[in-house]
This record gives C-alpha cells, structure tokens and sequence, in this order.
C-alpha cells in the first residue's frame, strides 16, 4: 500500500466516522466541521499527490517536509480552536456556579424574612 492510498482510505474513514458521531450525537457540530474539512483534505491529497509535490516545489522544500509542516500547523490550529472552545465553557461554568450561589443566597433569605412573617417553620429539603 503506497501514502496516496493510505491518505485516501483513511481520509474516508476519518470522514465516515466524523458523520457517525455527529449523527449519534456523540461530537457536536462545530467542533465536526473541522474534523471533517481534515478528513476531506486528506481523501483529497491522497487522490492529487501531484498537488502536494507541486507545493512542495513551489516552497523549495522536500515532499516529506512540507507534509509534515502541514500535520503541525493542522495540529496547532485544531488544538487552539479547541483551546478556545474550552476557555469558553469554563468561563460559563463559573458564571452559572456564581449566578446559583447568589440564587441559593437569595432563597434562604427569603425563607427567613417568610419564616420571621409568619412564625412557621419551612419543611426541611430531604
């Protein structure tokens, strides 16, 4: 098996698996719209490695170099939107853990101001 085959089986793979996940709810969408744009570049790289050696030209460097450029930069761009992607729902985190806290303050103040009014105490939660 020579690397365009192996690129274009395990492109199609990769893209058939990332349709599988998003459709058993397992990967959410944006985050399979990377992985299926990587997927579909590597089907199609497997298919035009002319391309590939073209561009290796173009830039002066060797075809195993400028494949591996491509891997790391791919690698660095994923690895920071996900990056991203995760500051976010930590910072959503926190804010719902303050906003429940504060709620929660706002209840049992609440309940006391009620308990004070009418002398009766609250059933406690089990």
């Amino acid at each position: 098996m020579n690397a365009e085959l192996l690129m274009m089986v395990a492109g199609a793979a990769a893209f058939l698996l990332t349709l599988f996940w998003v459709r058993s709810r397992e990967i959410r969408e944006k985050y399979a719209l990377m992985w299926l744009l990587l997927s579909f570049s590597l089907f199609v790289l497997g298919i035009f490695p002319q391309a590939v050696m073209k561009l290796a030209d173009f830039c002066q460097l060797s075809y195993v170099a400028l494949v591996l450029f491509v891997c790391l930069v791919l690698t660095y761009t994923f690895s920071f939107f996900v990056s991203v992607a995760l500051t976010r729902q930590y910072r959503r985190s926190v804010r719902l853990a303050q906003e429940l806290a504060l709620l929660r303050n706002r209840t049992e103040h609440l309940e006391q101001l009620l308990v004070k009014a009418t002398g009766k105490r609250l059933p406690e939660e089990e």
